[in-house]
């Protein structure tokens, strides 16, 4: 990892040592989530996918029923705006469908097509290959121990309903 501080005394902002950033626990998670991204697109790019699309279609797959927009957004902890514009793609190459939800129109419903399960069928093996080749870099007890770690943060972090 690259050492962002400065050789000789840091800079001053605000009262804040700007060196005290290089340990900003937000900008390295971001860091590490980037290169585990390139990672795992790099290995579903032959399915035409990227992780976020691959992570979105398993989770319709796996509830088995349409979603809504919020229930979708909910699950995954992404903003419904930033959740469509990651949809639009993957509704484009008719991997997902969407209608109008039966109990509020005004609501959009999200499932996967038989073309979404053909896709997600194919990569389902990138992706054991991504994450082996993880799991081999950063070492099985680092990957459980940062798996749990996660899971735990997303737990204290999701907004009490």
């Amino acid at each position: 990892m690259a050492n962002l501080k400065p050789a000789r005394g840091g800079k001053m902002l605000a009262g804040v040592d700007c060196r005290d950033v290089a340990a900003c626990t937000s900008l390295r998670l971001r860091r590490a989530a980037r290169m585990t991204t390139q990672m795992f697109d790099a290995h579903l790019a032959p399915a035409e996918l990227t992780i976020g699309q691959f992570g979105i279609l398993t989770q319709l797959f796996a509830v088995s029923r349409p979603l809504t927009m919020k229930e979708l957004s909910d699950m995954i902890g992404m903003d419904p705006t930033t959740l469509n514009r990651t949809l639009k793609p993957l509704e484009m190459q008719k991997l997902i469908s969407t209608a109008p939800d039966k109990q509020d129109r005004r609501a959009r419903c999200i499932q996967l097509t038989a073309a979404g399960h053909k896709r997600l069928a194919r990569a389902m093996p990138l992706w054991r290959a991504a994450d082996a080749e993880l799991r081999r870099t950063v070492g099985a007890e680092t990957t459980a121990a940062l798996s749990g770690l996660l899971g735990l943060a997303n737990e204290k972090l999701r907004k009490p309903e």
